[in-house]
């Protein structure tokens, strides 16, 4: 089946002496090809190649064999020193079966029998010229690919850890963070890096989620080498064996926590100590009034005047700090809020950057084995296409 679209974006070079022949091929190739340069001998092909190939890449060669002053396998043999990778297709006479080891040496992609098929022909670069294109764009896609994984590399830790939680492989910046060697950290168990205070919940969660063969995201606490803390915020992704599917573990990406989210924690965690501390206070004052106003409501034969004015005084000063610890805890209160309002809008926006580089490290992985397939089904059909090898004796 025609690709129309793909037919259209190529470029090539077609040789043939017969003039009847060069004008009634050249005349199609034009209207499917997007440009086609016309050579009437071996010579001309390579001085047109030379200099095309200076401002142009040819995609394919169709070449007759038979033709003056060089052949066309003489002319694809100097092409060769130029480009070894160009698809070349010949057209043939059925007579011309003594070329077949020459044209074995020089790499010729396919056949084109005369007289010519034009659909067959047309199929053949089509399919020759897919390979060249998913090869080429292999090698693009594992670049980018590659280049990701390096940024990734300088951003964020990356650990393979298998079904029984050991370490089979960490990345350079997980060794920096953690002030582990990487000949330390492989074959760890990963929970010896974790801190105790996430080992029953967060991370009992993520094997639960990697176990049915989820992603997990979430935040994890681990300790370094010198027993301090770090966060690493987490996608976890499991890993499955190509042949059974099985889990056989889970692959982490992780970014450390940054400094402005840490110090916004620690200052959420103080303003929520001083807050307890205050409303203890509030209740003990609470408790002191009461027991004041209950002294000041008494008889006054129960007590003196003068200890009545004293009680009162210490009831008004009592009164005015609960009222102050009140405004103070609400203050703390709202303070409290604008922080979690502010770290969380740090979260959301590093995580959706990171999420993004995750994302599209995933999708170039899956275009990847994408063309890695097509190329196998490819090769598979120029195999299809090739003819087998006549031998003459």
């Amino acid at each position: 089946m025609f690709n129309k679209e793909f037919l259209k974006t190529l470029t090539v070079l077609y040789a043939e002496d017969d003039a009847s022949i060069r004008n009634s091929l050249s005349n199609i190739l034009k209207k499917v090809f997007k440009e086609v340069v016309v050579c009437e001998d071996g010579q001309e092909g390579i001085d047109k190649y030379k200099n095309y190939s200076q401002s142009i890449e040819f995609d394919a060669i169709i070449s007759d064999i038979n033709m003056p002053n060089k052949n066309g396998l003489e002319m694809v043999k100097e092409i060769r020193e130029l480009n070894s990778e160009v698809p070349v297709i010949m057209t043939t006479a059925h007579g011309e079966a003594n070329y077949l080891m020459e044209a074995i040496k020089v790499n010729v992609s396919g056949y084109s029998l005369k007289p010519i098929d034009t659909k067959e022909l047309l199929q053949t670069v089509q399919k020759f010229c897919e390979v060249k294109k998913n090869q080429k764009l292999i090698v693009e896609k594992e670049a980018e690919l590659s280049e990701y994984m390096d940024l990734i590399n300088t951003l964020a830790t990356i650990t393979k850890v298998d079904m029984t939680a050991t370490i089979t492989e960490v990345n350079e910046f997980l060794t920096h963070i953690s002030n582990y060697t990487e000949d330390e950290l492989n074959h760890k168990p990963i929970t010896e890096l974790l801190h105790k205070d996430c080992l029953s919940g967060t991370y009992q969660e993520m094997i639960a989620t990697i176990k049915r063969g989820n992603t997990w995201k979430g935040k994890l606490k681990f300790l370094n080498k010198d027993n301090e803390l770090f966060y690493l915020r987490t996608t976890s992704i499991p890993h499955k064996d190509i042949n059974t599917n099985a889990i056989t573990g889970y692959i982490s990406i992780g970014f450390l926590a940054d400094e402005e989210e840490q110090e916004k924690a620690q200052t959420m965690q103080q303003v929520r100590h001083n807050m307890l501390i205050e409303k203890q206070k509030v209740l003990q004052l609470t408790k002191k009034v009461k027991e004041l106003q209950k002294s000041v409501g008494m008889p006054s034969s129960a007590q003196t005047l003068k200890n009545e004015k004293i009680l009162k005084i210490n009831l008004k000063e009592e009164q005015t700090k609960n009222f102050n610890l009140v405004k103070q805890v609400k203050y703390y209160e709202e303070h409290l809020h604008e922080l979690e309002e502010k770290l969380n809008n740090i979260v959301t926006a590093e995580s959706s950057k990171r999420q993004l580089i995750v994302n599209k490290v995933k999708d170039l992985q899956k275009e990847n084995a994408r063309l890695k397939d097509n190329l196998i089904t490819a090769q598979n059909q120029v195999k299809a296409l090739q003819p087998r090898p006549k031998y003459v004796e």
